[in-house]
């Protein structure tokens, strides 16, 4: 979705299917590994993996902010 299907980089195949609900309405996102990576990693560098956002949604974890 980032790039388009109409770039190369918008043609790689998705590894990760995530699916979410916002405003009663259901989104669903495909990315490939390059995309995945991106946005799991922090802009200080720090990983947030999708397993650990998803805990995080469920209010299994927290986070000492």
């Amino acid at each position: 979705m980032h790039w388009g299907v109409n770039d190369p980089r918008g043609q790689e195949q998705a590894v990760w299917s995530i699916r979410s609900e916002r405003y009663g309405k259901v989104i669903n996102r495909h990315y490939c590994y390059m995309c995945a990576k991106y946005v799991q990693t922090w802009w200080d560098g720090t990983l947030w993996s999708f397993k650990e956002q998803l805990e995080y949604t469920e209010g299994s974890m927290r986070l000492d902010v």
